[in-house]
């Protein structure tokens, strides 16, 4: 990836946040920079308070781009909930001046919440951080991850978020007359974080399907991938403060990262962060939880439950459709994904191999997701591949990929995202 200049005499590299590794680490090594900011400018934390969670994991190679896709995010929750807390966990390699630059209060010592507990941020620590906040509205990670977990930190055993024997105990924590969500920003969370925690907690939880990346605010408006090349010639960066005009995005291709088959890659993918909602819901929350997420989105406007239908599906196209060098592609994509949505036409937004979209539902997707695994079960790099749904164990990755004529996937997202909408609209 090459290096694109941003504002504020900012340089950010932009790079796929995938998980590299997870090596071991010592907690020797914890660092006083280990923090936890808060955008009230008060430098406390009441843990009885209605809170929306970030976190800000595994930055490795990414520079400051998690942190200013999580300050952009939060400061949209400022405009929507002035009322509410924003809590930003940040890992050890987010230095208390990086933090100072966007906005936010550092907390160094808490009467509710201690530094030590949140040291190295273990995901039993982070848990049992988590679970002494009684209101919990929202959760955002954003950082490296993988299909298994989102990661913490790169270094040592336990720093990895994801289904686990403890991690149930957080469905109590939600506040559930905020209509709370929780999304995964990184590489392939929806491929089995996202559908297990959701029948865990009982919410709305979104992950990406293939590789994410960074996506900054240009001169025309719009957000492009901040790659020379996928925007086009003559926009230069939007002029915005530290943290302010920063968002991660799932690409528009299947992922071919260090997880996936070296030969296939994943094969099939989704260009966007897919909801599962693997839980009996009579009263809706699926859809509204979804529409509540939506407002959240840092995008070419500002939405909330009072907007008109015409605003909301002028967001979900920027959800659904990516911008790239081809100045036209984006109008297309959004004509067409309306369309579809109206007519229930096969449409998936992916630009690259459209033809090999998932075909998912809200608990699980149709295709199969396999690995090659060592002698004590777990999944090894380079071999993870998504496969057609009749494959057989010893058939081939190549031969296990039909095309999706189906492709009824955006469509049925983008009902529930409207449904949702109408529900909180109160029509």
């Amino acid at each position: 990836m090459r290096l694109s200049a941003l504002p504020l005499v900012l340089f950010f590299a932009t790079f796929v946040a995938c998980a590299a590794s997870t090596g071991d680490g010592d907690d020797a090594d914890v660092s006083e920079d280990d923090l936890v900011a808060t955008f009230d400018r008060r430098g406390s934390i009441d843990v009885k308070k209605t809170s929306r969670v970030i976190l800000v994991g595994d930055s490795d190679e990414l520079g400051e781009l998690p942190l200013w896709a999580a300050t952009t995010k939060a400061r949209r929750y400022v405009q929507l909930y002035p009322n509410d807390q924003i809590v930003l966990f940040v890992t050890k390699d987010v230095r208390d001046s990086t933090v100072a630059k966007t906005g936010a209060s550092v907390v160094h010592q808490d009467a509710n919440l201690t530094l030590s507990d949140l040291s190295r941020l273990s995901s039993d620590k982070l848990v049992a951080a988590l679970h002494r906040f009684e209101r919990i509205a929202s959760i955002d990670f954003f950082g490296h991850s993988s299909p298994f977990g989102a990661l913490l930190e790169a270094g040592g055993d336990g720093r990895s978020l994801g289904p686990s024997a403890s991690i149930g105990i957080l469905k109590s924590n939600f506040a559930r007359d905020t209509h709370p969500y929780v999304v995964f920003n990184g590489c392939n969370g929806g491929a089995n974080v996202a559908p297990q925690l959701s029948k865990a907690w009982e919410v709305p939880v979104a992950g990406a399907l293939t590789g994410t990346n960074f996506q900054a605010l240009m001169s025309d408006g719009r957000w492009y991938y901040n790659d020379k090349g996928f925007y086009p010639e003559g926009l230069t960066p939007a002029k915005c403060r530290a943290g302010d005009c920063i968002r991660m995005k799932p690409q528009d291709s299947p992922y071919r990262g260090v997880w996936a088959d070296t030969t296939t890659g994943f094969q099939y993918g989704l260009d966007y962060y897919k909801f599962f909602c693997d839980y009996a819901d009579p009263d809706g929350t699926c859809a509204m939880g979804m529409a509540t997420s939506l407002y959240a989105f840092p995008s070419t406007k500002n939405i909330d439950h009072a907007s008109s239908d015409a605003d909301v599906k002028d967001v979900l196209a920027d959800f659904f459709c990516s911008g790239n060098a081809d100045a036209t592609w984006f109008d297309t994509c959004k004509t067409n994904l309306l369309a579809a949505a109206a007519s229930h036409a096969p449409f998936s937004p992916m630009k690259s191999a459209n033809d090999y979209s998932l075909e998912c539902d809200f608990a699980k997707c149709e295709q199969k997701f396999r690995c090659k695994t060592d002698a004590n079960g777990a999944p090894q790099y380079h071999s993870c591949v998504w496969v057609s749904a009749t494959c057989a164990p010893n058939a081939s990755n190549a031969s296990c990929r039909p095309k999706n004529t189906v492709k009824q996937t955006t469509n049925n997202e983008i009902a529930r995202y409207m449904e949702g909408h109408r529900a909180l609209r109160g029509f």
